[in-house]
């Protein structure tokens, strides 16, 4: 989820090496992105990317962030229509297309409306009630809502927004990854916002160790309580949650900032995070985003259905939180955290 991303729940691990393997020096590029930070630990010294990475950069700002006026999502979403859009804003509304089918429509791009009036935008919230988000939900519908030709985007209606950001950053993950694969880089960890893909070794000549926080400690304060641990090679992975970015309304009311598609309301259930492996960032991210929103019988079981995507799921209950994983994940530390 790309800008302003309120959830980091994975952290490298720092292991030290038990077997005599051969270090690899590293370059590292980081820096403030999206409303973030990112940083890239590259194994080849040899070579300066950071005005690969740049480009990149500004290519994904200039297509699809929401928060620059003159970006080509903010164009069409003032006047509803986008001639001769740019290659990547093109991929990603692409992107966008093939994880809203993969998640049965949980990962839907039209939510901005939705979104700007809850008060999870830049905007103040609006007076919500079920005739509100009746309206707003009027204007929601990826494959409905939207006229794609050869050299345009078209909104059906005016007051059709889009938001492209619920795989922002795992996008721009994979494309930072793609510099490097081209240019034959056998070692690297890319990270943006908490969201990483990993190829290789690290510094110590280990595998790339990731450890997902225990999100009740991390809301805390305390970011070394660990819940379970992977090994990216090859593979990114991605967190989302509900628990830190949320607000209580006038009624007393929890609104989580994650919507739920189907209904309109701020999400509701037992689910408090989930973190998601694939081997593309950007699918990662998209899911990560739907998964929020489905809830956890319904994203575990599209997640089993998913070839090479594997998840781990926190539910709370009561006074506890709970860990449940489809079956190719990595079990955790401890099968329950109290």
């Amino acid at each position: 989820m790309l800008y302003a991303r309120c959830l980091a729940l994975i952290v490298i691990l720092a292991l030290a090496s038990c077997a005599s393997k051969p270090e690899v020096t590293f370059k590292n590029y980081e820096g403030e992105i999206f409303g973030t930070y990112y940083r890239v630990q590259v194994g080849d010294t040899s070579k300066d990317y950071q005005a690969k990475f740049d480009s990149v950069f500004a290519l994904i700002n200039a297509a699809s962030n929401s928060y620059i006026q003159e970006s080509e999502v903010s164009d069409f979403n003032k006047t509803g229509i986008l001639v001769n859009p740019s290659f990547t804003f093109r991929d990603m509304l692409d992107s966008c297309k093939k994880y809203h089918v993969q998640s049965q429509g949980y990962f839907e791009p039209t939510l901005y409306p939705l979104i700007k009036a809850w008060g999870f935008s830049f905007e103040e919230r609006e007076q919500m009630d079920s005739s509100k988000v009746a309206a707003l939900k009027s204007l929601m519908g990826f494959e409905s809502q939207l006229q794609v030709t050869d050299t345009s985007y078209v909104a059906t209606k005016a007051g059709v927004m889009l938001d492209i950001t619920g795989l922002g950053e795992g996008y721009a993950i994979d494309k930072l990854a793609e510099v490097l694969d081209q240019a034959g880089v056998a070692n690297y960890l890319v990270e943006i916002g908490g969201e990483m893909k990993g190829k290789g070794q690290n510094p110590t000549g280990e595998a790339w160790t990731i450890g997902i926080e225990d999100p009740a400690q991390a809301e805390l304060g305390v970011t070394n309580t660990m819940l379970t641990k992977v090994t990216l090679n090859g593979l990114a992975l991605s967190s989302s949650g509900n628990y830190r970015k949320f607000y209580i309304d006038e009624q007393g009311n929890r609104r989580s900032h994650l919507i739920d598609p189907k209904t309109g309301f701020p999400v509701s259930h037992s689910m408090v995070s989930v973190s998601v492996l694939a081997t593309s960032a950007t699918q990662a991210d998209a899911l990560a985003t739907a998964f929020m929103a489905m809830g956890p019988v319904q994203a575990k079981a599209l997640a089993e259905s998913l070839p090479g995507v594997e998840a781990m799921f926190v539910l709370a209950e009561k006074d506890r939180l709970l860990m449940e994983f489809t079956s190719g994940f990595p079990k955790a530390l401890n099968s329950e955290v109290k």
